[in-house]
């Protein structure tokens, strides 16, 4: 490289730097950039999937000084209406919030070529169109998932008693087959002896709290000491069975540890700073599209909340191990595994 080109290079440098302190300050650099934020059905109170996004939505649109808006879908039918609005309105960006938008996004993006989309839990495999300004978030939760499970597994063992735990999930859509597989995983890392229940509410609207407390309650008369909700809305009702029969909870997506003392711990995935990266992101440079952009252990997009303090510091210690060495890549973790 010549002496001319350096200093180009490094002008360029400072540039970008200038550039992405202007967007973190919302110094105005663009003051007509909008973005759009699409929910999933499960409303934005959920204490999850859908209030996560939502809240990076509302944090970005802050901290860049742009305007910003939310669709909320209440039923499965709003899903493609909401889509085709945001971007009728002209939003720069627009995010798509669950695995269920993924055939919607794949009629929505082409039609809108100067606009940018991106779908979280929708990676760009399913939008066969193949749309150039598409970029899918993806998560690797049976990351999250190994950890609560592992300790789950370890926090049974030190209490005695049968050795079972379980996970309630609201239907085996990707993201929840994920998690619980990388449950499993952990609490057989942990104790191989302990047994695992899975089931699934059947709940499609993913609000349907009584289904998931019926299902959890089923698993703890089974004699489950833990029960994990990964079910949105409904893992609500999992978490209240958890409660009234004195039995560990474990939260999903954000960290539910304000629910009680009986929560035990939450596998966390970052929704909030995946909307609010990607949009960041798109306000600087404009996403180019066909990528996935995969949040993990390593990077922070996914891990573990707040602990209960009752758990042993021994167990504490152990946990963090496995998260360090998840990270480094010493421990891979298949994605789905039957059950």
């Amino acid at each position: 490289m010549t002496r001319r080109s350096k200093k180009v290079a490094a002008l360029l440098g400072v540039m970008a730097t200038v550039a992405l302190v202007a967007s973190s300050t919302g110094s105005g650099a663009r003051p007509d950039f909008k973005m759009a934020f699409v929910t999933d059905i499960g409303s934005l109170q959920d204490k999850s999937f859908n209030q996560l996004g939502n809240e990076g939505r509302l944090r970005v649109g802050k901290q860049l000084g742009i305007e910003t808006r939310v669709y909320v879908t209440q039923k499965a039918e709003d899903r493609l209406p909401n889509l085709l609005a945001a971007a009728s309105a002209g939003y720069d960006l627009v995010v798509g919030n669950g695995f269920f938008q993924a055939e919607h996004l794949d009629v929505v993006a082409p039609r809108f070529p100067n606009q940018r989309f991106v779908g979280i839990d929708v990676t760009k495999f399913l939008l066969p169109s193949k749309p150039k300004n598409y970029t899918g978030g993806v998560f690797a939760e049976q990351e999250g998932g190994y950890l609560v499970g592992y300790l789950a597994a370890l926090v049974a063992k030190r209490q005695g008693g049968k050795q079972v735990i379980s996970a309630v999930g609201a239907n085996a859509v990707p993201a929840i087959v994920k998690y619980i597989s990388g449950y499993i995983q952990g609490a057989k890392a942990a104790n191989p002896s302990i047994k695992v229940i899975a089931n699934y509410a059947n709940d499609p609207t993913f609000s349907n709290q009584a289904k998931c407390k019926t299902v959890a309650l089923r698993q703890i008369a089974l004699g489950s000491q833990a029960v994990f909700q990964v079910a949105g809305g409904c893992g609500l009702g999992a978490l209240s069975a958890a409660k009234e029969k004195k039995v560990w909870g474990i939260g999903v997506d954000a960290d539910q540890s304000y629910l009680g003392p009986h929560m035990l711990t939450s596998a966390t995935k970052k929704v909030d700073r995946a909307v609010a990266k990607v949009t960041r992101l798109d306000y600087v440079y404009a996403l180019k599209g066909q990528v996935d952009r995969l949040y993990n252990i390593k990077n922070g997009g996914v891990g573990y909340g707040k602990v209960s303090p009752k758990v042993n510091p021994a167990d504490i210690a152990a946990l963090n191990a496995q998260k360090k060495k998840i990270a480094t890549g010493q421990i891979k973790i298949k994605e789905t595994i039957k059950f």
